[in-house]
């Protein structure tokens, strides 16, 4: 898998921070969806929610990562997003 570019997450409600330290190797990976869509006014199911703020910041470890989709991941906070933004600043996070 060291040549996978793109992973899409997306609705895998057992992911866990420890599941992500697996993706940290992933020099390649440009590509991570860990979102969720809302099906009504409230969401009631968020993208990976056992994700938390403190194992989503270790995705700055993915230097490489061109696009990072939180969308409706309870893990990510406004205090989260300005972190990528300042150690992962070639990347387009999608809140």
């Amino acid at each position: 898998m060291s040549s996978l570019r793109s992973l899409y997450l997306r609705w895998c409600c057992q992911v866990q921070d420890f599941g992500l330290q697996h993706l940290f190797g992933m020099r390649s990976l440009r590509l991570l969806s860990l979102a969720a869509e809302c099906c009504s006014s409230c969401c009631v199911h968020p993208g990976c929610p056992l994700l938390t703020t403190t194992g989503l910041s270790g995705l700055i470890q993915l230097q490489e990562l061109e696009e990072l989709e939180l969308t409706n991941c309870p893990g990510a906070t406004t205090e989260l997003f300005k972190y990528y933004s300042q150690h992962l600043p070639h990347c387009m996070v999608i809140e």
